[in-house]
């Protein structure tokens, strides 16, 4: 029986898919696997590159087209889609970024999608999560994958809203919401080292040299993403060459391990009928260039998950949730464009 305590209305599965950022492009191995094995999705909760993939998905891309546009990132087609701003409310300037965006997608609204989709993110000013679900898709996009500090926040109505993992790292609350009985969380945030470490203060002496850069431009970011990139093994013994975390890395684990302690919370506390977590640990935030890896990281652990289910999930033959607006949102704030 359906959660409406209806017996007469399919069951409703719905997709949340959370933040990760590179590592969120294990989404489409996810997809993949689910596609492969038939298992019908009747809607989408996506936060931050959650919310991309899920409105790519949602508007009719299909998945080889997904994992071809992947798999093209490279340092530098990404570098130069990101331009240094003021830094007064972010480091770089998302206009290209969003310009990229707007082109991948076949549709421009909600109402447009071929699947119900919720898209979260967060006010800044407020701390309040917020789900978008009809209207402009490119705002509610910009919005949830607004990183903070290092893309502006984005003038939603009379609202500055960042990054929706803030709030909810896996929507998987926002699925269940839209009517969903089955929920499919997936998650791309690698758990963190919580054990406290001690440790001590070197000689000034000891400190490397440090260069401090005296301000953005493009061939600086280039040049950062170019590093990140390349440099896949560290050398902990010596101590002394090593460089501290560049600024990018700084803001992506900053966050990465703020929404990990979240996520761990909201995980225990909301619902989810299917976990998928794939093993993601080797790729960091900002190496989109590992898409094929990420991918097959979704793809594998997906299959390993539906292998081992101890529920029924439906095969797919049509969406069978009710629209969303029969199920009003009611525990976070919705907004339009």
């Amino acid at each position: 029986m359906s959660r409406s305590g209806d017996p007469a209305r399919e069951t409703c599965t719905g997709l949340a898919l959370g933040s990760g950022a590179a590592r969120g492009l294990c989404y489409i191995g996810v997809l993949d696997a689910l596609v492969r094995r038939q298992i019908r999705i009747d809607c989408i909760a996506g936060t931050s590159v959650g919310a991309l993939i899920g409105a790519l998905y949602a508007s009719g891309i299909p998945v080889s087209q997904l994992q071809r546009i992947a798999q093209n990132l490279n340092w530098r087609k990404l570098a130069r889609l990101i331009g240094p701003t003021l830094p007064t409310t972010g480091l770089l300037d998302s206009r290209k970024v969003s310009r990229f965006i707007d082109d991948l997608l076949p549709v421009k609204t909600f109402e447009a999608l071929k699947l119900p989709l919720a898209i979260t993110a967060t006010d800044i000013e407020s701390g309040t999560p917020i789900v978008i679900r009809n209207g402009r898709l490119l705002p509610a996009i910009q919005a949830s994958i607004a990183f903070p500090g290092l893309f502006q926040p984005v003038l939603f109505g009379d609202r500055f809203l960042v990054d929706g993992g803030l709030c909810a790292p896996i929507p998987t609350d926002v699925a269940r919401q839209m009517g969903a009985d089955r929920v499919i969380g997936v998650c791309a945030i690698p758990p963190v080292e919580k054990r406290y470490q001690e440790t001590s203060v070197p000689n000034d002496s000891d400190q490397p040299e440090r260069n401090p850069v005296s301000r953005l431009t493009v061939s600086w970011i280039e040049q950062r993403f170019r590093e990140i990139w390349q440099s896949t093994v560290e050398h902990p013994s010596n101590e002394v060459s090593r460089r501290p975390p560049g600024i990018f890395r700084i803001f992506a684990q900053s966050v990465a391990i703020l929404e990990n302690q979240i996520n761990t919370m909201r995980l225990e506390r909301d619902a989810v009928d299917v976990l998928i977590r794939p093993e993601l640990n080797g790729i960091t935030l900002l190496e989109f260039h590992r898409a094929a890896e990420a991918i097959d990281a979704g793809r594998r652990a997906t299959f390993h998950t539906l292998d081992n289910l101890s529920i029924q999930l439906p095969i797919a033959e049509t969406a069978r949730c009710d629209t969303m607006q029969e199920h009003g949102m009611t525990r976070k704030k919705e907004v339009k464009p």
